[in-house]
């Protein structure tokens, strides 16, 4: 679609939905199109419309932009419901995503599972669609629906694996190679701010993305995390102790070209073992 169709499409929706708006989701920017044409990234991000200071948990437009699809879901403001559905579009051959909102005041849904039941039950299937079960943080499916498509939102980055972690479940077995992560996950939830996401990608191998925070503090962050890990100890197991190998980078960019440099300090690191090794350093 060209710019002024998009225009036309967005009046049109408008009299059927209380918002309808273009969201670069690369950016949480929403965007308008002036009376010239020309498209414009308004000074906030697109998740203020929620009354929210961080980035939607359940990103419905990552989601529909991550799949070139047509997705929807509810959001909860205020106790008021609205549904909210979001479509993909190229506007002259740039990706976005078109965002269609309504409040939802359907009385016959709300006296079939009560209002408060309805949000619970909403909420809770969020909470399980991208968590990780065993850990707490959130699993792989975050990632590649919520985080993957995601650029300047990134200011750091680390990828954290679990130094020797087969022997570990080939020694003491499942249940307490389980609670190894059970705590790693812990530690790294504990290190990091609000504003940050720690993601288990798989096994044992952890994924944290860092906002708003300088070079020399996720420095000492990632070292803290790394010495925390060190420290762990295990009742009844005395003997056995964790370490990991983190690869670090402070960077903004597209989000699978940090991955590939943060996955190359990694595996830096783990040529030392229980190491932190960031890629600008020689290491």
């Amino acid at each position: 679609m060209n710019r002024q169709e998009v225009s036309l499409l967005i009046d049109e929706l408008k009299l059927v939905f209380d918002i309808v708006r273009l969201v670069d989701v690369t950016r949480t920017l929403e965007c308008s199109i002036d009376s010239n044409g020309e498209i414009t990234r308004e000074p906030y991000e697109c998740y203020a419309v929620w009354r929210k200071d961080r980035r939607c948990e359940n990103c419905i437009s990552s989601k529909a932009f991550a799949k070139k699809s047509q997705m929807a879901k509810y959001e909860f403001v205020d106790n008021e419901v609205y549904y909210v559905m979001s479509k993909y579009i190229e506007v002259d051959e740039e990706p976005y995503a078109l965002e269609m909102v309504t409040k939802v005041t359907d009385e016959t849904l709300f006296d079939a599972y009560g209002k408060n039941e309805f949000v619970d039950t909403i909420t809770n299937l969020n909470n399980r669609l991208y968590t990780d079960s065993l850990t707490g943080t959130y699993n792989r499916r975050y990632y590649d629906e919520q985080v993957k498509g995601m650029i300047h939102m990134v200011d750091g980055f680390a990828l954290v694996d679990v130094d020797n972690f087969k022997y570990v479940n080939d020694r003491y077995g499942h249940e307490v190679g389980d609670l190894a992560l059970r705590k790693i996950g812990e530690i790294l939830m504990s290190s990091t701010r609000k504003v940050d996401t720690v993601i288990r990608y798989g096994g044992d191998e952890f994924f944290i993305v860092f906002s708003e925070i300088p070079a020399e503090v996720l420095k000492t962050r990632i070292e803290d995390i790394r010495e925390a890990v060190e420290s762990v100890s295990f009742e009844g197991y005395p003997e056995l102790r964790l370490s990991v190998s983190i690869g670090a980078i402070h960077n903004s960019g597209v989000m699978k070209d940090i991955l590939g440099k943060a996955d190359q300090a990694m595996y830096k690191a783990k040529k030392e073992k229980n190491k932190v090794c960031f890629i600008e350093e020689n290491c």
